[in-house]
């Protein structure tokens, strides 16, 4: 299984990668093709969003966590 950060690398590859097809399928004049990789493109953007939107969901699961993790420190520190 392959972390965010490799899930989120490989998405920005294949953007390049469909992006630098697109532009050569343009220059030839194959539309279809053209067509195709823009779609690829879009496509890893949605994913670079979805993962983008999942980290930002991480950091405030850890920020909650810190703060438990805090506040359970001081009321053992408030018992003794």
């Amino acid at each position: 299984m392959t972390n965010v950060f490799e899930r989120f690398q490989k998405e920005k590859d294949c953007y390049l990668y469909n992006r630098e097809l697109e532009g050569a399928a343009i220059k030839i004049g194959d539309s279809k093709k053209a067509i195709a990789y823009a779609e690829n493109a879009t496509r890893s953007l949605r994913e670079i969003s979805k993962l983008e939107k999942y980290i930002e969901e991480l950091e405030q699961i850890k920020f909650i966590v810190v703060q438990i993790d805090n506040d359970h420190e001081e009321f053992m520190r408030s018992r003794i």
